[in-house]
This record gives structure tokens, sequence and C-alpha cells, in this order.
């Protein structure tokens, strides 16, 4: 297991590299990170690791699904919740969004402060939910695009990765 989490562990700090210099978490890393869960799965459980690899990678897709649609985050951020909850199963996947959620809102309300948007930022996201409540569609651009990720100044896949690195230290309660 101390192999597993070593894996995970230089896969995590990659995808900080390449997210933070470049906003892009590359496909080959989280195919890596996905094809080690489930050959590690498979190998060292059978059938039931096989079922556990794809029960994790399906956990980190859908987690991510939504707001993905709605814009919030990029595809290769939900690939990489996807491949780490191929290696470390569904409730490591959880337990990893759940920290990285944290960490993420911390520093996306120290960011809004920074630049004094915080209220603005809160309304937005206000007026889209209620329009999300109300079943209609919403036809203002995305909260998050490639470009202004850029000036928001924190990649979620960073999020994400130090939510694993979180999930791997204190453990996860379910």
């Amino acid at each position: 297991m101390d192999l597993i989490k070593a894996v995970l562990l230089s896969a995590l700090i990659l995808a900080c590299y390449y997210d933070g210099r470049s906003r892009i978490i590359p496909n080959k890393l989280t195919a890596a990170l996905m094809a080690a869960g489930l050959v590690t799965n498979v190998v060292f459980s059978g059938w039931q690791g096989l079922l556990f690899s794809l029960a994790g990678f399906a956990a980190g897709l859908l987690i991510l699904f939504v707001p993905f649609c709605l814009g919030g985050i990029g595809a290769g951020d939900v690939k990489l919740l996807a491949a780490i909850g191929s290696l470390l199963g569904p409730a490591f996947a959880a337990a990893s969004f759940l920290y990285g959620a944290i960490i993420g809102g911390v520093w996306a309300v120290v960011v809004l402060i920074r630049q004094k948007s915080l209220i603005q930022s809160l309304k937005v996201a206000g007026y889209r939910l209620a329009i999300l409540a109300s079943g209609q569609k919403i036809t203002a651009p995305p909260l998050h695009t490639f470009s202004s990720g850029n000036n928001w100044g924190f990649p979620y896949g960073i999020a994400i990765s130090l939510g694993a690195a979180a999930a791997m230290v204190l453990g996860f309660p379910f």
C-alpha cells in the first residue's frame, strides 16, 4: 500500500506542476494513474479489485460531473479525481474532493477578498442558483473559463491534489 501512495503522491506533484504552470493536467498523467489503479487493484484483489477500481473511477467522475457541465472546472480536474478514485477507491475519491473543496474554497475567498469582488461573486452565484432552482437554463457565460482561470489564480487541480494529500495524511471518515 505504501508503493501505491508513493505513486499517487508522485502523480499529485506532477498534476500540481502542470496545472499550476499551464492550467492543463496532461491526459498521459491521468491515464497512467487510472491504469495503475486498475492494474494494481486487479492484481491484488482480482474481480473485486476491478469493481473497486471502477467504482472509484465512477465516483470521481460523477462527483465533478455537474461542476464541469456548469463550466466551473475543466475536464482535466474531473479526470484527475476519477484517476485518484481508480487507484484508492470511491471513499478516497470522495474524501479527496471534500478536502480539496475546503482548500479551494478558502483560497477562492482569499483571492476574492484581495480582488475586492467577494460580494459581487456571491451575488452572481446566488443568481445562478435561483435560475437553476426555477428550472430555467443559464444563458450567461460560465463562472470559470480557461482564460478567466489565468486571472483567478488557483487551478483547481491543485486543490484536488492537496485534498488527496490531506486524505492520505488525515484519513477519511467514511
